[in-house]
């Protein structure tokens, strides 16, 4: 049976820009990474869930890091497992009423880790979604890597196909009477060519956000007028088009895809419109492997082959 990849970008965001003034020290950070992320490390979180009716209700989930093997390239590979309840459906045969009693259930995804390149290929299972792993992964890299001593922060994105400026602000118009519309950035975290390209001409947007020691921005729009948000507007666009003025060696759909620009937005009757809910970039394993060594290998060879088809 074949098996579904998804792949994630990890980004370093407390220490960006001092990689922005010293590149060694992004290979520092992730050496660390690959030494610190260790099985056994653990994570409780509260997640949101919908009935059958279509009612909503919170539940309990544990997640932890299984079965770490490291190899010799500076990759890892592991599982994920992740502990919740599931409410079954008991009959009693006497009465007849039907109750709801906590069943413990587990699911388990496997991943490949990158370090370097800062890419994991993963799998989904029914109960622990594709964009539920990121979420997780980024926690076990801020556990690993903080301490008393000092404090590390990660983002990890779901790889997106691309989507570019105008592209968003065609799905904002068709979506209509827009009454909210955020816009978030963080400085990208780059390749050795784009980093190169910042140290030499890092641009007004790179040596602002260095002058403000700022390493997320947030920009809320909301509207009350019958009219929705006017995308055309000269602010909108201007704050839409940050991300083209990041640096010329990075393209908005690149900035978009790595996870460096999220738009969120809301109209007056409730649709709702993401980048984070554009399609995931995903390929196939025509087989489950049948080893870690085998698993770890497929998965090199599918992050080179994106790697080479995104450039």
């Amino acid at each position: 049976m074949s098996i579904t990849l998804y792949f994630a970008k990890v980004n370093i965001n407390s220490h960006i820009l001092e990689i922005y003034k010293d590149k060694k020290k992004r290979n520092e950070i992730l050496k660390l990474v690959f030494l610190n992320l260790k099985e056994g490390i653990k994570y409780k979180k509260s997640n949101l869930n919908y009935t059958e009716n279509g009612e909503t209700y919170t539940y309990d989930a544990d997640y932890k890091l299984n079965n770490i093997t490291k190899f010799d390239d500076d990759t890892i590979v592991g599982s994920v497992i992740k502990t919740s309840y599931l409410f079954a459906n008991k009959l009693n045969e006497e009465t007849g009423e039907v109750t709801k009693i906590p069943v413990e259930n587990s699911e388990v995804i496997e991943f490949y880790f990158d370090v370097y390149k800062e890419k994991i290929a993963y799998y989904r299972t029914n109960r622990f979604g594709y964009a539920e792993f990121p979420q997780v992964f980024k926690e076990f890299l801020n556990i690993c890597m903080s301490s008393k001593r000092e404090e590390y922060n990660f983002e990890v994105s779901v790889l997106r196909e691309g989507l570019n400026v105008e592209d968003i602000q065609n799905q904002l118009k068709k979506l209509g009477r827009l009454e909210t519309l955020k816009i978030e950035i963080i400085p990208p975290n780059p390749d050795d060519e784009l980093l190169d390209g910042i140290q030499d001409n890092g641009e007004e947007y790179i040596e602002g956000i260095k002058e403000g020691n700022i390493t997320y921005t947030s920009t809320a729009f909301e509207s009350k007028d019958s009219r929705g948000l006017n995308i055309d507007a000269k602010l909108i666009k201007k704050e839409l088009n940050k991300v083209n003025n990041i640096h010329p060696k990075l393209t908005d759909v690149k900035a978009i895809r790595n996870g460096y620009l999220t738009v969120e937005a809301r109209n007056k009757s409730g649709r709702f419109f993401s980048t984070n809910k554009t399609k995931p970039i995903t390929d196939k394993l025509e087989e489950k492997p049948s080893s870690i060594v085998e698993f770890a290998t497929l998965c090199k060879r599918k992050i080179v082959s994106l790697a080479n088809s995104l450039r």
